[in-house]
């Protein structure tokens, strides 16, 4: 048992009031709506249920918006994390009846939210009240807690009715306080945590085996998982003592005292709000009379290092929300006051450890970063598809070698190019379009770091956006992929009139020109789609695709032939992996920028440079070819009409035998082309991308400009 009254004290947050943002009120009280019954947070937005039975959403701009979700009340929310699907609990009429709706926040019905799914929250056929709520991020398990003891478990889609299943999974004489979802590689587990006791039920087992952990238990809001950095343990808090628990055994315990009234976890600090013992009790959200008011404690642990990180008195805290990278402190008279944790350096310099900043040793460096995070939960965006899986597996995989204590969490989500499936890239006309969302959440603070395939970053990033490593590229070239009555043969060797797919201007730009016998068409869909269309269908005889996207994913044995440059350049950026961050976040971009591979982000720079000084994209044929070899760069870019009938190429090359110098200073944050690559010679960056504009100037002086210009016309007129 740890005594907590020996740690060392510490401020690592600053706490200020949330003001209404700039306006005629701005400057005053940022206040609730009245009647707020309960809330949660996730997705970009605190979420807000009430008395009248409505939903609200506040959004990072301090907007509200709002639904009527149920007749009469809100009493619990639960929002996905790594999902836009919020669970509700609430009641349409007088009584104990409480019904579970679940909303998909990303489609509408009628201007609100689309609610999926409706059912009656009771255990068996006996009306009682609900307790507690929880959902698992992969939408397959949903519990709920009751007063009278039990726990319903539904199991399979949650939100459709034909695709789950509904049983009691736990009936027992004490109200069940707490619930919780583990995941552990394949193993699921549930906590629940009664008044008076725990369990834990392995649910990826049949039948459901139980454990009790423990003869005491907590009340209402007082237990919590922690995240990797605390190896998942079920955190029970109470008056006495804090309890840790595996879902096989009871770990560490923590003498914390206190009439424990709300627990969170945040980014591997343990949030306790306690009473204070002099205080009377109150309801929550019940008005803000001032003396009325208890006086509450709130303190943030750092368990692994044994210290407070920081603690302060409110008045009636009713919650503590976490979203866009600081805490929420919610109190009854209906304020929020924001908690914003520190940099890194001053909690160093705090902590004693200013000597350790200044260590030029990059071993010893790389020590102090890794120490930096280690109680972070690292979150890295991507894309839902299969590639893109494994390339963001690679990436973290890269990641944990050379970081050995840190912890990585993936976050998939959608973008606007995966999900308009029957269009052509070039014709949707929108720039990010499989960017766009992963960098929303970056600035939501929801990830920390996003995996792209460097070809869908456009050459210029929104502000605050920076590439903080490229990795070694994968082979760059377009391959042929044929169909099964083809094999064997090549692009030359096929019949007249043959259809080839392709979703890139660029590609039937070049092929058209070198193959005139052949006819393109377009094609949409990931990697697993579009070689389906192939192999069922008689629709193409062979598709292009790209060399390095099917070496990913372990179908090099597709590849019936690959295109040279003098059949067909490649795209800016192709076959290499890029980690965007914030450009502020230097924990972040110092940690990821190890990952950099010199070669390829030198000719990725001259490259983008090409494009941004033509002003490409992908709705016109913009083509590359790069090499660096004896320490010369050499870029060959070309542009093409949609027929690939007009056309211009050169090539161009340049020195990058650069020694790398000191270069920390005012501008040691310089951008080349949207990439920040402090490990590589800023002189070699500056000559990569002086030849690529060098190049695109040339050809916009021998008639570029009206090459594309016509191209775009064609295109927007298709």
């Amino acid at each position: 048992m740890a005594a907590y009254l020996q740690w060392r004290r510490f401020v690592f947050f600053d706490r200020e009031a949330l003001k209404e943002p700039a306006g005629p009120d701005g400057g005053k009280p940022f206040a609730l709506p009245p009647g707020v019954t309960v809330c949660d947070s996730g997705r970009g937005s605190l979420v807000f249920g009430d008395m009248e039975g409505q939903i609200w959403f506040l959004s990072r701009s301090l907007q509200f918006s709002s639904f009527q979700a149920y007749k009469l009340r809100v009493t619990h929310l639960y929002q996905l994390k790594q999902h836009s699907i919020l669970a509700s609990v609430g009641e349409d009429e007088e009584g104990i009846n409480p019904l579970v709706k679940v909303w998909n926040l990303e489609k509408r019905d009628g201007g609100n939210p689309l609610c999926t799914r409706i059912f009656p929250a009771i255990p068996g056929n006996k009306p009682t009240v609900v307790s507690c709520l929880t959902v698992h991020e992969n939408l397959n398990f949903m519990a709920i807690g009751f007063a009278d003891g039990s726990v319903v478990l539904t199991k399979g889609d949650i939100t459709r009715d034909r695709h789950s299943k509904t049983q009691i999974l736990h009936e027992g004489n004490y109200p069940v306080t707490g619930l919780a979802f583990r995941q552990s590689g394949k193993m699921t587990h549930l906590f629940v945590v009664t008044t008076e006791n725990i369990q834990s039920y392995m649910l990826s087992v049949k039948d459901y085996p139980r454990l009790e952990l423990d003869t005491h238990g907590c009340g209402l809001r007082c237990s919590t998982l922690s995240d990797p950095s605390q190896d998942l343990q079920f955190i029970v808090a109470g008056n006495e003592c804090v309890y840790l628990y595996q879902p096989d055994e009871r770990g560490p315990c923590f003498a914390f005292e206190g009439q424990k009234l709300i627990v969170h976890w945040y980014r591997g600090y343990l949030i306790i709000v306690s009473k204070d013992r002099k205080s009377s009790p109150k309801s929550e959200f019940a008005g803000s009379d001032p003396q009325n008011s208890d006086k509450q404690i709130l303190n943030v642990y750092d368990l692994s290092n044994k210290f407070i990180a920081y603690s302060s008195v409110f008045d009636d805290v009713v919650d503590v929300l976490a979203e866009w990278g600081s805490l929420y402190v919610l109190t009854r008279d209906g304020k929020i006051h924001v908690l914003q944790e520190k940099d890194t350096q001053t909690k160093l310099e705090a902590l004693g450890l200013e000597k350790s900043i200044a260590m030029e040793n990059k071993t010893l460096r790389n020590t102090q970063d890794e120490n930096g995070l280690k109680n972070r939960v690292i979150r890295v965006g991507t894309r839902r598809s299969q590639l893109a899986r494994i390339q963001t597996d690679s990436v973290v995989e890269m990641l944990c070698k050379r970081y050995l204590n840190l912890h990585f969490e993936i976050v998939a989500m959608s973008t606007t190019g995966d999900k308009i499936l029957d269009t052509a890239l070039s014709k949707i006309g929108e720039k990010s379009l499989f960017t766009k969302e992963l960098e929303n959440a970056l600035e939501r603070n929801e990830v920390d770091l996003v995996v792209h395939s460097l070809k869908d970053l456009p050459t210029s990033l929104p502000p605050g956006f920076t590439i903080g490593a490229i990795c070694k590229r994968e082979n760059p070239h377009d391959a042929v992929v044929f169909h099964p009555k083809n094999y064997g043969k090549t692009l030359n060797s096929l019949p007249e009139k043959s259809v080839i797919g392709t979703s890139s201007l660029r590609r039937a730009a070049q092929l058209k020109r070198r193959f005139p016998h052949l006819e393109f068409r377009d094609i949409r869909g990931n990697l697993n789609t579009r070689l389906k269309k192939l192999d069922e269908k008689e629709d193409f005889s062979a598709i292009i695709l790209a060399a390095a996207g099917l070496r990913r994913m372990g179908w090099e044995n597709r590849i019936g032939q690959i295109l040279n440059p003098d059949d067909c350049l490649y795209a800016v950026g192709q076959g290499a992996l890029a980690v965007e961050v914030r450009a502020r976040d230097e924990e972040i971009l110092d940690m990821v920028s190890a990952l950099h591979d010199e070669e390829t982000v030198l000719c990725c720079i001259a490259e983008r440079a090409f494009m941004r000084h033509l002003e490409g994209g992908c709705s016109v044929p913009v083509a590359v070819s790069t090499m660096l070899k004896d320490s010369q760069l050499y870029l060959t870019g070309a542009v093409y009409s949609l027929d690939g009938s007009d056309s211009l190429k050169d090539t161009m090359q340049t020195g990058v035998n650069y020694p790398q110098q000191n270069e920390e200073g005012p501008n040691d944050d310089t951008q080349y082309v949207g990439i920040t690559a402090k490990n590589i010679p800023r002189h070699a960056q500056e000559a990569a991308e002086n030849l690529g504009v060098e190049l695109a100037s040339l050809l916009l002086s021998k008639g570029a400009k009206r090459i594309l210009s016509v191209a775009r016309q064609f295109n927007d007129a298709r």
